[in-house]
């Protein structure tokens, strides 16, 4: 059995990288061939981006036909919480303040617009098209440069707090992997996110750097948010004061690439234009 614990805290790296560790020992046990059996008993709070990168391998891995059984959180405002997100299979479902969570291996454009319909009804009118902006440029960029086998996406609304969260993930050949195919040099995999957000070309291999670029402006500079990126062995958080900070995952590595990012209600509507090349 997994003990599955998170501390009580708004902070997405933190809640992040917990779930990393709870990933790996799934990933050991389903290579052992072993029935695996998660305990969320404990559980007491859970950002989008922890349900996010734990539910898009529950699911991912049921599919290929591995057996798992979770156990519900004693907290029931978390349990009612995940069943409506709909965790870990995902959910069609609409709500006022989250975008369930969305599985997709094949048309990517098709299932953001699903979510998109649900976001433009509820989210404050300050936010403009920079939400609906960002989740396009990511989903683009995963359908035409990742190579993906499986994606998923979720967002939340937090409108007392003030800010949005959105998560992007998929199991591609990460930034650092299209780098590698793309014989561009880089010290390590923090080095190869860091070039792709300032938008190193990986030419006919394609890669994230101009969408991460111009999303890096509008979420940083124009939504005062913050991004988390984790792609194989390494991440980049990017907090409102634009300062980064590089985490390094050798011993927890990400299967895939994932685009976190926490987005803040403008003063006034939102420009996109100020922002995007």
């Amino acid at each position: 059995m997994i003990k599955c614990d998170f501390k009580d805290s708004d902070d997405p790296k933190i809640q992040i990288e917990a779930s990393l560790d709870l990933l790996n020992q799934i990933n050991d046990l389903h290579k052992q061939n072993k029935t695996i059996e998660l305990d969320f008993g404990s559980v007491n709070w859970l950002l989008p981006c922890s349900a996010l990168l734990l539910s898009s391998r529950i699911s991912e891995l049921t599919a290929q036909g591995q057996h798992i059984k979770i156990i519900e959180s004693t907290n029931n405002k978390v349990a009612k919480f995940l069943r409506e997100i709909g965790f870990p299979l995902g959910n069609s479902s609409k709500k006022e303040t989250h975008c369930p969570i969305t599985h997709f291996k094949g048309n990517v454009n098709k299932e953001i617009n699903k979510v998109l319909e649900n976001i433009n009804e509820n989210l404050h009118k300050n936010f403009g098209d920079g939400v609906n902006y960002l989740i396009g440029e990511l989903s683009d960029n995963i359908d035409a440069h990742s190579k993906f086998t499986y994606a998923s996406l979720m967002a939340q609304y937090y409108p007392r707090k003030r800010f949005f969260d959105i998560g992007v993930l998929d199991n591609g050949l990460t930034i650092p992997g299209v780098f590698d195919k793309a014989k561009i040099t880089f010290k390590d995999d923090c080095d190869a996110i860091r070039q792709a957000m300032e938008g190193v070309s990986t030419k006919n291999e394609g890669g994230r750097g101009f969408g991460l670029r111009t999303s890096k402006k509008v979420a940083i500079e124009g939504l005062n948010g913050e991004m988390h990126i984790y792609s194989r062995a390494g991440g980049i958080l990017i907090n409102p004061k634009r300062r980064e900070k590089y985490v390094k995952l050798q011993k927890n590595p990400l299967i895939g690439t994932l685009v976190y990012m926490r987005l803040y209600i403008p003063k006034k509507r939102l420009n996109i234009y100020e922002y995007t090349e």
